[in-house]
């Protein structure tokens, strides 16, 4: 019996929408954004976006860390509850639109050849 109710509640777990950070793809970000900034402009702007990256993408672990056990508990006490658990879609936004500008910054760099 315990052995199904494990598996029952990993499956059920395994349900969540929420996002690790390192399942979070980039968002497409034109490089014609950064094209009239000269090399040190871009370069500065790089380590500026690359210096908050962390922070966003430990917000969207920490975020999924705690979907999963809260959602756990959830279908355990009550589980119609766990259809209305939040799926982290603003921090993993934010983590995407972070590594899409990146990916920007990087192509007007090469573009330049800085």
């Amino acid at each position: 019996m315990k052995i199904i109710l494990f598996v029952s509640i990993l499956i059920l777990s395994a349900c969540s929408s929420a996002q690790k950070s390192s399942e979070v793809n980039k968002a497409y970000v034109s490089s014609a954004r950064y094209s009239g900034l000269s090399c040190e402009s871009l370069m500065r702007e790089a380590e500026n976006i690359r210096s908050r990256e962390p922070a966003i993408a430990a917000a969207v672990d920490k975020h999924y860390k705690g979907q999963k056990t809260t959602e756990v508990v959830t279908w355990l006490l009550f589980w119609p509850a766990a259809f209305w658990l939040d799926d982290g879609s603003s921090e993993a936004n934010r983590l995407s639109q972070v590594r899409g500008e990146l990916d920007a910054i990087r192509q007007a760099i090469s573009q330049k050849k800085c």
